[in-house]
Parts: C-alpha cells; structure tokens; sequence
C-alpha cells in the first residue's frame, strides 16, 4: 500500500441526472443518492472479479481463447481473495443497495503484485492461456505513475445498470481519491476503438499521445492505445 498517510475518504454518493455531480461524505441520517461509491469489501470479491474479466473481455478472449472465459473469471476471483494486501485499490459502486461496478486506481510506489501461483493458472487456462495471459501483461508491466500522479487501472460496469451513471460517478471517485493524496494529474490507457474515449473526455481527460506497437496488437489484440491525462 502507498506509504504516503492520508485520511480515508468515507462512502460517497451520486444522483444521476443533475446538473453538476453531487459527491458528498455520507452524513448519518441523510437521504442518498442511488450510487454509492465504497472500498471493496470481502463479499464484494466474486462480482469484482467478474466485472474487471468483464471490463478487459477482448484482450482476455484473445490471451486465453473464448472457451477459457468462465475459467479466466474463476481464477481472477480466487488470485483477488488471496491477495488482500491490493484491496485498497479496489472501489465498488452499488446502486440502490446491489453492486453495479467496480474501479480500480493505482498511486506512486504501489508496486506490489498479485498473489499469482503458476500451477493453479495452469490448470485454469491450460499452456497457450497462461502463455497469452503472461504476454498480455507485458505492455502494461511498465507503467510509470508519478509522485502527483494517479493511474484508473480499470474502470468496469455491469451490463445490467449502463445508463446509470455508475462510469462517472466512479470516474469522479477516482479523482477524490487523487486528490486527498495531492496528486495534480490523474491518467489512463484505452484503445483508439473503445466508446469509452468519450465518456473520459466528457470527464476532462484529454488524449496526451498515442501509442502501440505491433508486439501490443500480438499481446492485447489491439495495437492502437491512447494515453489520456486530466490536470486536477
């Protein structure tokens, strides 16, 4: 975990459909907005899992193969239980009380790894799966996050609650989260291709350079990236 000291932010919500975005700190008695915005908590762990395999299908499909997809989910959720020391990255948002989405944020120094073990992989994807998913890690091994800066990993929602408002208000947790740590800049990688691109541009993000190179496209499926920044 970061070893910068900061206070938690506490549960946040958000009423869609306003004219501005209405986070504020969850005060006892007080009516709330439909989403909610909190830490992941143990029985968050199946649906967080699920979401962030869902969030990445393409790249995972073309690393694993299509009838690995339940088994990939399986095995990201059973990586995710174990690995509680990378809880603090992780934010689910409910909506009326049921998990709709969920993000995960990195920060500078937060450098640690999944609790990954080789043999249970193997038997969850097979040889080629584990292949592919060690190549798909590779682009995204070198991600550099500044002492100011934070990264949004993953950004996923279900399909059931799209619509919703659930991507900004998770959108604009991940910029609270920056900014009680100080951080004046907050970035991302997505495809070219991906309609997400609008949704972060309507959040301020700006795209700073594109990039990729044929090894990315051999190892996502997808060559052409951009990187989109936005000044806090």
């Amino acid at each position: 975990m970061d070893s910068t000291k900061t206070t938690e932010p506490s549960a946040v919500t958000f009423q869609p459909g306003t004219t501005r975005s209405r986070f504020q700190t969850a005060a006892p008695e007080t009516e709330q907005g439909p989403i909610q915005i909190r830490k992941m908590e143990p029985q968050d762990i199946e649906f967080t899992g699920r979401i962030i395999v869902e969030a990445f299908h393409d790249k995972v499909e073309h690393a694993v193969g299509k009838s690995r997809m339940e088994d990939m989910t399986q095995l990201f959720t059973k990586i995710l239980r174990r690995s509680t020391h990378l809880w603090h990255r992780y934010h689910v948002a409910m909506y009326e009380g049921k998990p709709a989405g969920a993000m995960v944020i990195k920060f500078h120094d937060d450098n640690a790894i999944e609790d990954f073990q080789f043999c249970e992989t193997l038997s969850h994807v097979g040889c080629w799966g584990l292949c592919g998913l060690f190549c798909m890690v590779i682009p995204f091994a070198d991600i550099k996050i500044g002492a100011a800066e934070c990264y949004v990993d993953t950004v996923g929602v279900d399909a059931d609650y799209r619509g919703k408002g659930i991507g900004k208000a998770l959108m604009e947790r991940a910029d609270s989260e920056a900014r009680q740590r100080g951080c004046t800049s907050i970035f991302l990688w997505v495809t070219q291709s991906n309609r997400a691109v609008r949704l972060y541009e309507r959040q301020g993000y700006v795209i700073t350079h594109p990039f990729g190179t044929w090894f990315t496209g051999f190892a996502t499926g997808c060559r052409d990236w951009y990187n989109m920044e936005k000044k806090l």
